[in-house]
């Protein structure tokens, strides 16, 4: 494995151990300075220090599979992938230890800039109105406005960090669903070596090929929203949403047909009442809970929830949690991946 991707995060430690190196008021970094003087010796220090840093996370993610009922769920998870038949749906907060804001961060940032209250659009995110909240938002500031404030948001070329780096190790060869706007996955494969062409990435109007290309494509990135800059092809406003998620439209068509072939694994998405929980929700209902895959999610429980209502909630959809602590979030997520690589080699 490739983990070059954790060297900024040994940087940050060896650089934080003393004093700054000053020289003729200039300050060195003890990374830089150890790596191009020794560079033998950096290599070194770093895999002392992977050797440590993998060990924690295989401790943090045993800690969490003593919770709850997580533990056989998660062996479940792992023959699911050795068998082949994982494929990983991602959300927001992989993408978020990388800079990107979340959803509901990011209408706010919109919110800032129009002139619509910030009460206006918490009463609005209480009630789980974020398409309306994001129509309101985008109404009020105009196409071009709202166009760039997302286009300018998503598409930065920012460093990528966290636990979406351990992707292209557990699913090299498997398509991967996400919701997300930025185009962090495909950064972290082409990090890796494994970039997705041109044509491997389907999003918006192109989900009705989807389907098709499953059968002939042995590796899709499927953006089940779109691109934040390709406005005629993405699903953010409620108008793009229903016509997206309504009966005939692409996104509901893609989970009709697509549903019944691999178990997905949601990473980063918070899975509350939203229009992909919803379509899979009729989904297992028409078909039956028991002529379906099992999905699995691993899901922050937050201090609040009622996690047996959770449970059903998602048992729904036919999605069964494994849980890691509130406020744990990266951390948790890293781990358990980890976990994952190491039980399938």
């Amino acid at each position: 494995m490739n983990m070059d991707f954790l060297k900024p995060l040994f940087d940050e430690e060896l650089n934080s151990e003393k004093d700054d190196i000053e020289i003729v008021g200039i300050v060195f970094d003890r990374s830089r300075i150890l790596e191009v003087l020794d560079h033998e010796a950096y290599k070194n220090a770093f895999n002392d220090w992977l050797n440590g840093w993998q060990g924690q996370l295989l401790d943090k993610a045993n800690e969490i599979l003593e919770l709850h009922d997580n533990k056989g769920r998660f062996e479940q998870l792992t023959r699911t992938l050795r068998a082949g038949n994982l494929v990983p749906f991602v959300g927001a907060g992989l993408s978020i230890p990388s800079g990107y804001p979340s959803w509901t961060k990011f209408l706010y940032q919109c919110c800032n800039e129009s002139s619509i209250s910030e009460k206006e659009l918490k009463t609005l995110l209480d009630d789980g109105c974020y398409e309306e909240a994001a129509q309101s938002l985008y109404d009020d500031l105009t196409a071009p406005v709202f166009n760039e404030l997302l286009e300018t948001t998503f598409g930065k070329d920012n460093l990528i960090q966290g636990a979406v780096n351990y992707l292209p190790f557990l699913f090299n060869d498997k398509h991967i669903i996400t919701t997300n706007f930025d185009c962090v996955i495909e950064k972290v494969y082409s990090n890796q070596g494994v970039p997705f062409d041109g044509g491997a990435i389907k999003s918006g109007k192109s989900l009705t090929e989807v389907v098709r290309c499953l059968m002939t494509t042995p590796r899709l990135l499927i953006k089940l929203h779109g691109k934040c800059e390709l406005v005629t092809e993405r699903v953010l406003l409620k108008q793009e949403y229903d016509a997206a998620y309504h009966n005939t439209g692409n996104v509901s068509t893609f989970f009709d047909r697509a549903i019944f072939h691999n178990s997905l694994l949601f990473l980063g998405a918070s899975l509350n009442i939203d229009r992909t929980i919803l379509a899979m929700e009729r989904i297992a209902g028409e078909k039956g809970h028991d002529m379906l895959p099992r999905h699995y999610a691993f899901l922050e429980l937050k201090d609040t929830d009622d996690r047996a209502e959770r449970k059903r909630f998602l048992g729904r959809a036919n999605i069964f949690p494994i849980w890691y602590p509130e406020g744990e979030h990266d951390e948790s997520l890293e781990a358990l991946l980890f976990k994952l690589i190491k039980d399938n080699e």
